[in-house]
């Protein structure tokens, strides 16, 4: 198994906030995590704690991993120098076999004990190799763990900002519809300006005319006075002529 290097892990931030930030960092006066400032200057507050309570989780996460790292990796310095001192204790062991075999030719060793005690090394060794893959597996799944927690906040992280930005699209939109709008409306105001504007020098027009035809009637009933005169004295003159 190949172990990170919890160094890089302590450095490190979500890709969407700046990597000097903390949890701290969020609840800062006037700043936001930096993710969604190219959508909004500001986050709600409900959306900020939602995100401040993820972080919060990660971190946590990460702290857990990175005492989980420690404490494996100085169990397996442990262990390390327990296998070293049992390679040394079998180096010995052996040494002294030959020892035995060189010195002591005429004896009869008895090898039954060196036996056991070669094979109680392997089992030792057997079994401290399986306690260190068993704590491998656990590491492994705590991982794996912690990496689908990462992954649901990315995820929760992209559906809020998509979120975010179609409403600000949708804001935009209905602003642009609202100024289009007003923009059609005055120029409907300055076209009924204008229609005023012509009716009322019509009407104007009209008022003259009217005028100069009352005027003009003005100037018929004089006539016609006048003709009805000169016609009476006529009648007069036939009148007088016929008694006559």
């Amino acid at each position: 198994m190949v172990f990170e290097d919890e160094s890089s892990d302590e450095n490190s931030s979500l890709p969407y906030m700046h990597s000097e930030t903390s949890t701290d960092g969020l609840n800062q006066e006037g700043q936001n995590c930096g993710f969604v400032q190219w959508v909004d200057e500001q986050w709600p507050p409900t959306m900020e704690n939602a995100l401040l309570k993820l972080w919060s989780m990660v971190e946590e996460s990460k702290s857990a991993r990175v005492d989980d790292n420690l404490q494996s990796s100085l169990t397996i310095h442990h262990l390390t120098e327990e296998n070293k001192k049992l390679d040394a204790q079998y180096d010995k062991l052996v040494k002294d076999v030959h020892q035995l075999v060189d010195f002591q030719q005429d004896r009869v060793v008895d090898f039954s004990y060196l036996q056991s005690a070669v094979t109680y090394q392997h089992q030792c060794r057997a079994e401290l190799v399986a306690g260190m893959n068993a704590k491998m597996v656990k590491k492994d799944a705590a991982l794996e763990k912690i990496q689908q927690k990462f992954e649901i906040l990315c995820n929760l992280t992209s559906a809020q900002a998509t979120a975010i930005q179609n409403l600000k699209l949708k804001k935009m939109k209905e602003k642009q519809l609202r100024i289009e709008a007003q923009e059609n409306l005055e120029l409907k105001n300055a076209e009924f300006t204008k229609f005023e504007e012509k009716l009322t020098q019509e009407k104007l027009d009209l008022k003259f005319q009217v005028a100069d035809l009352l005027k003009l009637k003005e100037n018929h009933k004089e006539e016609l006075m006048k003709a009805e005169e000169k016609l009476k004295e006529k009648i007069r003159g036939i009148q007088a002529i016929s008694e006559n």
